[in-house]
Parts: structure tokens; C-alpha cells; sequence
């Protein structure tokens, strides 16, 4: 799973039959220099995330099982929408740049 934050919705017409009604969104993979990549990842959504929120993201079985269906045509899923993240300083000055983070 990776953190990301929510730049953009894709929009398509034309799709394989399997993701009729599943909701793509384009978003920015936190690295560890704590900012968005400049990569993007496309991931099915159901849950509903909005530009600008930090997301949960899953590839793979995990992404497919969160979205519900194992035959579906999908890489990447939104898992979880962030509301907050506590990083112990003793640790890492690792530090994400969410409105409501929390030390």
C-alpha cells in the first residue's frame, strides 16, 4: 500500500464492461523527501475521494478485493481515505503535509 494525494479525475466513456460505474482518479504518490512524486497512478474509486485529499492506495489482489470484484480490470484502488497521520518524531522526521496532521 503507498499514501498519494488526489490531483484529478479521469473521465472515460469507453471502457471495458467490468468498470461500468467505477469512479478513476489520477493521484501523486508521497515519496520519502515528503512531497508528491511527480509519477502518477491511476486508481478505481469507490469510496469517493475528492482533489487535494491523502489517500490509501493498493495494487494488485488488494486493490481488487477493496473494489469487490477479482476479475475486474483494475491495477491500483483507493483503500482508505486519510483523516489523519501520527509519525513518532523518536523515529523519523518524516512529515506529510495534510492540514489536520497531528505530532
Amino acid at each position: 500500500m503507498f499514501l498519494a494525494k488526489v490531483v484529478g479525475t479521469v473521465w472515460s466513456t469507453k471502457k471495458s464492461p467490468d468498470l461500468e460505474g467505477v469512479r478513476f482518479l489520477i493521484v501523486h504518490p508521497y515519496d520519502l523527501d515528503k512531497e508528491p512524486t511527480k509519477n502518477i497512478v491511476v486508481v478505481a474509486d469507490r469510496l469517493g475521494a475528492g482533489t487535494g485529499e491523502m489517500v490509501i492506495c493498493a495494487y494488485g489482489k488488494a486493490a481488487r478485493t477493496a473494489i469487490g470484484n477479482q476479475d475486474m480490470s483494475i491495477e491500483a484502488a483507493v483503500v482508505g481515505i486519510v483523516d489523519r497521520v501520527d509519525i513518532n518524531e523518536n523515529i523519523s522526521d518524516f512529515r506529510l503535509p495534510i492540514a489536520d496532521l497531528k505530532y
